[in-house]
């Protein structure tokens, strides 16, 4: 079977001593696309990988609930926004925008300018994905309604291939149908194998499968029976498995069916 990680994590300290050579393992594990998530923090360590390695690509953007102090703008700004603008005009390995949203899961996210900084940012981050015509990779932490409400009033373009992806999705079953219909992918990744997560087990089962992605989030969200281990995108094959038993179809349905979702909607040929 052939894998699509649509989401992971790959720059920082984790997997600074064996990166090379988990990306030259990468074909043996089935992995043949990797999306590689990329913060303002991050960008000139990110696109020198993806020069690296042909199958790895980026998505760009600020998840202001993590890099956003509450009462500043330290990492974003609207000259960084016009920076991440023309990267993405001028450098075909940047397949999306995103990670953006709204966390609102830690007490500073809601002090001070706190949220009020998340949603301004966000606002401005999907007016600019629009800008560059690329589909949107969507964070929300503990704020599904009103990340739900911010997306609907956007009104994203569709440019023939889906609007985006709601990424490590965890709201209800039902507003993943929603945001089907609306032209989001859901993406599902390592937390599906979990016992307790029962909302994402039906949102499995109900979403269609033309509309569904996996990912790792890697190096967070190892899948069972690896759980306390760092995640790679070699653990995909579990997250597989998982969502095909839960839809009572075959593990390799999945896996080609997610890796022709990504490659649709993130313009892969």
């Amino acid at each position: 079977m052939k894998y699509f990680d649509t989401h992971a994590h790959y720059i920082g300290k984790r997997y600074d001593k064996d990166r090379h050579r988990l990306f030259l393992d990468m074909h043996k594990n089935g992995v043949e696309y990797i999306i590689n998530s990329t913060s303002t923090l991050e960008l000139e360590e990110g696109l020198q990988m993806a020069r690296s390695y042909d199958f790895v690509y980026l998505s760009i953007g600020d998840n202001c609930s993590w890099t956003t102090p509450p009462e500043g703008d330290e990492y974003m700004s609207d000259e960084m926004l016009a920076r991440m603008i023309k990267i993405c005009q001028r450098n075909e390995k940047v397949v999306a925008w995103g990670e953006i949203g709204i966390g609102l899961n830690r007490p500073e996210h809601t002090k001070g300018r706190g949220k009020e900084n998340q949603i301004y940012w966000f606002k401005k981050q999907l007016e600019a994905a629009k800008q560059v015509k690329l589909p949107i990779v969507i964070h929300s932490r503990d704020a599904c309604q009103l990340v739900f409400d911010i997306l609907k009033a956007a009104d994203m373009p569709d440019y023939g291939h889906g609007k985006g992806t709601i990424h490590c999705y965890s709201g209800t079953p039902k507003m993943a149908l929603e945001y089907a219909d609306m032209g989001y992918c859901i993406s599902i990744g390592g937390v599906v194998t979990y016992k307790t997560a029962r909302n994402l087990h039906e949102t499995a089962k109900k979403v269609p499968l033309n509309r569904i992605l996996i990912e790792t989030d890697c190096p967070y969200l190892t899948p069972d029976p690896n759980r306390k281990r760092r995640n790679d995108s070699g653990q995909l094959k579990f997250v597989v498995e998982r969502i095909a038993e839960l839809r009572g179809i075959s593990p390799e349905e999945v896996a080609a069916a997610t890796m022709s979702n990504a490659k649709l909607l993130f313009d892969i040929k």
